[in-house]
């Protein structure tokens, strides 16, 4: 292997390095919204065409009705969350990408409290030289009062009617 070879090897191993960790703040920098209250901030990491898929929740489609979805959720009366991401793996292809991360978090709305776990699957894209996402999705494990625990037979009570 020459040297020009080599340092060609380097630089595209850092760039993916370098990738992986933006996409690691970008899912970050949306929890951040959340547990922080910013929901007005949150369309701002979504490409114009993304999709956001709340599971039983919501689905909004594009920047305009993502900012207005997550906007309408800062100002419910008497809500409370705080999210916790972890096991976040990426998978890069050139200018897009797509990741999977688990969820725990507690939810709260008039005084009751509850245990929410799931997976997020995420698509990425590239655009201008920063990472958004195109696709979020999350799948539901449970959201269930915690006084009712997690192993009940009933799996979403959040789910509506």
């Amino acid at each position: 292997m020459t040297d020009a070879e080599r340092i060609a090897a380097l630089e595209e191993r850092l760039t993916l390095l370098e990738d992986r960790e933006a996409i690691r703040i970008l899912r970050d920098s949306y929890h951040s919204c959340i547990n922080d209250g910013r929901y007005g901030e949150i369309a701002d990491l979504c490409t114009e065409d993304a999709l956001v898929e709340l599971g039983y929740l919501a689905r909004y489609e594009g920047r305009a009705a993502i900012d207005a979805g997550f906007r309408s959720m800062g100002e419910r009366e008497r809500f409370y969350i705080k999210q916790f991401i972890h096991s976040h793996i990426i998978n890069i292809n050139g200018d897009a990408g797509a990741g999977t991360s688990y969820l725990e978090a507690r939810y709260g709305r008039f005084g009751v409290s509850y245990l929410v776990s799931g997976r997020y699957d995420d698509r990425y894209a590239k655009v201008n030289g920063k990472w958004l996402f195109s696709e979020m999705t999350i799948e539901f494990y449970y959201t269930v009062p915690a006084g009712v625990g997690w192993t009940g037979d009933e799996r979403h009570y959040l789910k509506p009617r």
